[in-house]
């Protein structure tokens, strides 16, 4: 595969899996091998990748992660209450369809990791940048492994806020920190991803000042 359509249209997949189609952990195992490859912080490597491809447990975690997705929204799914064809009704409508299917996407990716410099007054935006920049790099990596063996994912956050629940389910340490969730299955036949409109990059990047020229 081409690495700049790789890098540039490797997508959150949702829609596009095929829950029909089962994973082979041997692949899922050798994208690990390649997300692992990614920096960390003081290269600690102090991750641990679970895996979760139990049916029941699958069940478990997508009704938290649907509990949670109600509670963020109101307790009501909102895609059908958009103008048709807006963006933000394709967006809703994606995000609820994986409401609704997680615990039938055959493998659920958990990163976690434990961190590893002690706490002092003050350090919150350090702490949570050393610690989710130790993780997201190799996240990437999983990703983009993925995508060139035919399979998708995205990266889902809902599940956090029942972390401590799906943490004692999956017998995860409380000195682990849970990155978050990757539905990993196969792309259906024939789909392809495209790279999406952003921002030009004239918009967004300064030379050396806020307020600075852009590049």
């Amino acid at each position: 595969m081409d690495i700049a359509y790789l890098l540039s249209a490797t997508r959150s997949a949702r829609k596009s899996l095929d829950l029909s189609a089962p994973v082979d952990l041997a692949d899922i195992r050798d994208c690990l091998q390649i997300g692992l490859q990614a920096a960390n912080g003081s290269n600690q490597q102090n991750w641990r990748w679970l895996v979760v491809t139990d049916h029941a447990l699958r069940e478990e975690i997508a009704q938290l992660f649907r509990e949670a997705y109600l509670r963020r929204v109101g307790g009501q799914f909102l895609a059908g209450l958009l103008p048709a064809g807006t963006p933000e009704a394709r967006l809703m409508s994606s995000t609820e369809w994986l409401v609704e299917h997680l615990a039938r996407i055959p493998a659920l990716v958990i990163p976690c990791y434990q961190p590893y410099l002690p706490r002092i007054d003050g350090d919150e935006s350090f702490h949570l940048a050393t610690l989710y920049g130790s993780i997201f790099p190799a996240v990437w990596n999983f990703q983009l492994a993925l995508h060139t063996r035919g399979y998708g994912t995205c990266i889902t956050t809902l599940h956090l806020h029942h972390e401590t629940a799906v943490g004692e389910l999956l017998g995860i340490p409380s000195t682990y920190v849970q990155g978050c969730l990757l539905p990993v299955g196969r792309l259906r036949a024939g789909h392809t991803f495209h790279p999406a409109p952003r921002v030009p990059v004239e918009q967004v990047v300064t030379l050396d000042r806020w307020t600075g020229p852009p590049i």
